[in-house]
């Protein structure tokens, strides 16, 4: 028998086990499959605005790829200006993640930071590691998947960053750089007083701004820190879990109605010139704000995320990583759908609905077979070194 039928058999016992473990954990089939589907009680209060956040934040990312992805309408055309104005919407997204990531991290409890780190490779750092193993399969590798060479071959340039099959993937890194530091951003924030970090988000929105905008006035700002850096958008994450947030609710939702008309109406006339207005600049900083102060002031009146919602919920990490191939080689490729199809808006609302549907169904597949067996492996590697560890840490004491 070949090694890859091997391998393949031997996966395939390890999911199973994977999976009789976890059930027995939860209690049970009929809750592990509620867990699997992200539709379990959970304990504690659930926000329900980070929910809805969330899905929003993963639609707008399939949206922005959707969008950017398709160049056949004509510059000027109705719905090329539709495009334009739909991209600024969905252009929110990644400053929506870093927001949410910030608003879960650092309003926490301290926690010991091995522990903290544990905890986050097993929910980040393997899953992002097995999709980019995927996407180096399907781009580079083929029939080599099962070659060791390939595997030291992926590991250098997981490290090194994203690759040239899954530029998205910057993105992850990011989020990552926050789970890093997060043990410490975390005491650093909530020692702040509610004047010093109102000061903080100011100052950092005049950075940004600075960063963004005096280039245009043949400035080159060198004076680049966290201030003005995605470590900045971190914190005003966490800024909207304080109560001295409340006051700014209706400024930031009006603000950012304002930046969202601005920033729309430049992408159409100025296209090039758009690009000042997106990623950390203030005018993008308003729009991500102002959706947060919007689900943050009703939070009380939210009713609580329906099935659909936890679900993406649940896989949203996944669908981030899955969704650039399922996009550019599946609905695009494959069935050929792209943002230009019926005219423009109704090409991009179709896409990104096969995009997202693909996307969830490909995600929970992998994840509750390729992803949770590296899982258990990993997890069960590190209790026999936690093991040997302490059998040697006694013999040297005794």
């Amino acid at each position: 028998m070949q090694t890859k039928y091997l391998i393949l058999i031997l996966g395939l016992l390890i999911v199973i086990l994977a999976h009789g473990d976890r059930g027995r954990k939860a209690g049970g089939s009929g809750r592990y499959i509620k867990s699997i589907l992200g539709i379990e009680n959970g304990s504690g209060r659930r926000i329900k605005g980070y929910d809805y956040i969330r899905v929003l934040a993963v639609i707008a990312v399939i949206g922005t790829h959707v969008v950017q992805s398709d160049t056949q309408l004509s510059a000027g055309s109705p719905g090329w200006i539709g495009l334009r104005i739909a991209e600024t919407a969905f252009l929110t997204c990644n400053v929506l993640f870093v927001m949410l990531s910030g608003a879960l991290l650092l309003n926490r409890g301290e926690e010991p930071v091995a522990s903290f780190y544990r905890k986050r490779v097993f929910r980040v750092v393997i899953p992002m590691a097995v999709y980019y193993m995927f996407y180096l399969y399907m781009g580079l590798y083929h029939s080599g998947l099962f070659n060791p060479a390939n595997w030291l071959d992926a590991g250098r340039r997981f490290l090194s960053g994203p690759s040239d099959w899954n530029p998205h993937f910057w993105l992850m890194y990011v989020i990552i750089s926050f789970y890093l530091t997060a043990p410490f951003f975390r005491v650093m924030v909530q020692n702040m007083s509610d004047r010093l970090l109102t000061s903080f988000v100011f100052l950092t929105f005049l950075m940004n701004g600075a960063l963004a905008w005096l280039p245009l006035a043949g400035i080159q700002f060198s004076f680049v820190t966290i201030l003005c850096g995605w470590e900045s958008v971190f914190v005003f994450g966490y800024f909207w879990t304080r109560p001295v947030s409340k006051r700014f609710f209706k400024p930031f939702i009006a603000l950012g109605a304002a930046s969202f008309v601005f920033t729309a109406a430049v992408s159409c006339i100025a296209p090039d010139g758009a690009e000042m207005l997106f990623n950390r600049a203030p005018s993008m900083l308003f729009m991500a704000g102002g959706i947060f102060a919007w689900f943050s002031e009703r939070e009380d009146h939210l009713k609580m995320p329906g099935m659909a919602v936890r679900v993406i919920g649940k896989y949203g990490f996944s669908i981030l990583l899955i969704h650039w191939y399922i996009l550019h080689y599946v609905t695009e490729e494959r069935l050929g759908l792209f943002a230009s199809s019926f005219g423009g808006i109704g090409g991009t609302v179709f896409a990104m609905a096969v995009t997202l549907i693909l996307s969830l169904l490909a995600a929970l597949v992998f994840d509750n077979t390729v992803v949770i067996a590296v899982e258990y492996v990993c997890e069960a590697a590190l209790k026999l070194l936690e093991k040997i560890w302490k059998r040697l840490t006694r013999q040297s004491a005794s």
